[in-house]
């Protein structure tokens, strides 16, 4: 047996999360994006009152160089490297959070996909960042990004690093969601909700559409009083997802703001210097599962700031 061989059988699992849901799970590889994330996490855990479980994630993969001429290189001591790693982030979150209930699990030997996901079944959160180290890199562009989000049993917040360009003071402008009136929308709704609501703040709806490129037998947009007609019924629409949403979470402020756009387009100019952007996993229209469609990969890879992805069913 290889000495990788022996190193796996003999990896150790780490301990089971706590029941219930209640706590948040943030990934941690030492990367600036995982810092990001992690100091995103230990702030909304705090808001919440919720423990945070800090997951980390170490792998091994043979490198092989022309100058080794095929050979294979030693595995590292990947159970050390990830408490090494955990002991780093537990450090950063009890000075920052001195008060907030904090843990850690590390998968030696384990791909992220499968832990991260494994995780989410228990967790009420997963925050990640954007880009990683490792199984962690490249996190908005690789397979990682999309399996974690569309597969996790919870909502998915991306923490995407802020526009350097855009100044301070311009932060902070609540939380926007994109709505629709299918199932995932409305769990996105509400989430925003109850995000605004825990950061004492407003929800800003966005209904974006598109008016047909054909009307009849020509190649031009609707007539003026079409046009007017349709809008109208697209706030209509969009008002009673916000109505359905506040029987849940009442006492939150809430603008609707019916764009006439892409989807994608929209929500990144709503979302300019707010708090959270929201979008579900799947949206009314010719893109089924969102993630996957054009609206998402969008705002994933060019939202400046964090995106929560929610998933029709969690």
């Amino acid at each position: 047996m290889s000495t990788s061989e022996q190193e796996h059988d003999v990896r150790r699992r780490p301990d089971p999360p706590p029941p219930g849901r209640h706590h948040v799970v943030v990934g941690y590889d030492g990367s600036d994006g995982s810092v990001r994330a992690l100091a995103w996490a230990g702030e909304e855990a705090e808001r919440l009152g919720a423990p945070l479980r800090v997951v980390v994630c170490v792998d091994w993969h043979p490198v092989a160089s022309p100058e080794a001429a095929g050979a294979l290189l030693a595995p590292p001591d990947l159970r050390r490297l990830g408490e090494q790693l955990a002991d780093q982030a537990l450090t950063r979150l009890r000075g920052d959070h001195s008060g907030l209930e904090v843990g850690s699990a590390v998968h030696d030997w384990a791909a992220a996909v499968p832990a991260l996901l494994e995780e989410s079944a228990a967790a009420r959160l997963v925050v990640l960042g954007s880009r990683g180290h490792g199984a962690f890199a490249d996190l908005m562009l690789g397979s990682t990004s999309a399996q974690v989000a569309v597969h996790a049993h919870c909502p998915v917040v991306v923490v995407r690093p802020p526009d350097a360009s855009e100044a301070p003071a311009a932060t902070g402008r609540g939380v926007v969601v994109g709505a629709d009136s299918s199932p995932a929308a409305c769990r996105a709704l509400v989430f925003a909700l109850r995000a605004a609501a825990a950061r004492g703040s407003e929800v800003t709806a966005v209904r974006a559409w598109q008016p047909p490129s054909l009307w009849g037998s020509t190649q031009h947009g609707p007539a003026h009083a079409q046009l007017v007609a349709l809008e109208r019924a697209q706030a209509d629409l969009l008002a009673q997802v916000v109505a359905d949403a506040r029987q849940t979470v009442p006492d939150v402020v809430v603008h609707e703001r019916v764009v006439r756009d892409h989807p994608a387009t929209a929500l990144l100019e709503a979302a300019r210097g707010a708090e959270l952007l929201v979008v579900g996993t799947r949206g009314s229209g010719g893109f089924r599962g969102l993630l996957l469609g054009s609206v998402s990969r969008a705002v994933i890879h060019h939202a400046h700031g964090p995106v929560a992805v929610v998933h029709s069913e969690d």
